[in-house]
């Protein structure tokens, strides 16, 4: 039937409307099942792959601990030497103390002549996941980690080593001479040198500081006089309690602290400011 006016033309019935539940863009998509499964699939693969890279790592540098530690035993003899012309007479007083004094002598060396390897392996393992902006920063601070160690070794050993060690030996008399083990000696020894070895690695730790931003030049130029006073503070637990010793300890920490400052604005992150605040 043909309808003559528009008017008389009966209106089409409404379409029905989408529900929600019928509607395919409203109903929230879901995972697939095989593409999650090959994700997990893939990570795990990806910490397999880690903790083998790992395991080689480790293998490596226990490696070259232990054969440099072998190659320590021989050279035990020439660092007792060395103790003995310094204090003029060492001596053990258990039956196990000069083997396990010699032990920790070779072991102390192994750990010097192996820190290179150790340190390689270590960066090449946590290399792949630094961006290259942080493996610009990173690669040369961990080489002047390691320059600094050694330098702090260096400078305990030749210098507050001999002048502690002559301090302490002035307060023998004719009647009250010197018999030192050689594991009071050890001690003595690492107490020197160790300890500034690790002090020296206060710029590292200061420049990183900076870098995440947990710190700032301009704080670290604020803090000044508080550093000053617990680098004193440090060297009086880390050190004999002599004055030359602490001094010798605390003149560097300062020096190392200014150095700290004057290179913190080049480790500044982009967004932080100069003067920023902590």
């Amino acid at each position: 039937m043909v309808w003559e006016d528009e008017r008389t033309r009966p209106a089409a019935p409404p379409e029905p409307e989408a529900s929600p539940s019928n509607s395919p863009q409203a109903s929230p998509s879901r995972p697939d099942p095989g593409d999650l499964g090959a994700l997990l699939g893939e990570q795990a693969d990806a910490l397999v792959e880690h903790l083998d890279e790992l395991r080689v790592r480790l293998i490596i540098a226990l490696g070259a601990f232990l054969i440099a530690t072998v190659a320590g035993w021989y050279l035990v003899p020439a660092v007792l030497e060395l103790f003995v012309q310094a204090v003029g007479r060492i001596i053990f007083v258990a039956p196990t103390e000069a083997f396990f004094a010699r032990f920790k002598i070779a072991a102390t060396v192994g750990l010097v002549l192996s820190l290179p390897v150790i340190l390689y392996q270590l960066w090449r393992f946590v290399l792949p996941a630094l961006f290259p902006d942080e493996t610009r920063i990173v690669r040369p601070m961990v080489w002047a980690g390691l320059l600094l160690l050694l330098g702090g070794l260096g400078f305990g050993y030749t210098v507050v080593y001999p002048v502690s060690l002559a301090f302490f030996l002035n307060f023998g008399t004719e009647g009250l001479r010197p018999a030192i083990s050689i594991s009071r000696h050890l001690g003595f020894v690492f107490g020197t040198t160790v300890s500034f070895g690790l002090v020296f690695q206060l710029p590292i730790v200061l420049l990183t500081l900076v870098r995440m931003g947990i710190f700032t030049a301009g704080r670290l130029r604020e803090i000044r006089k508080p550093a000053i006073f617990f680098a004193f503070v440090a060297a009086a637990v880390m050190t004999p309690s002599d004055v030359v010793s602490q001094m010798l300890m605390a003149v560097p920490l300062i020096a190392l602290y200014e150095l700290s400052v004057i290179l913190a604005p080049r480790f500044e992150p982009p967004t932080a400011g100069v003067d920023g605040e902590i």
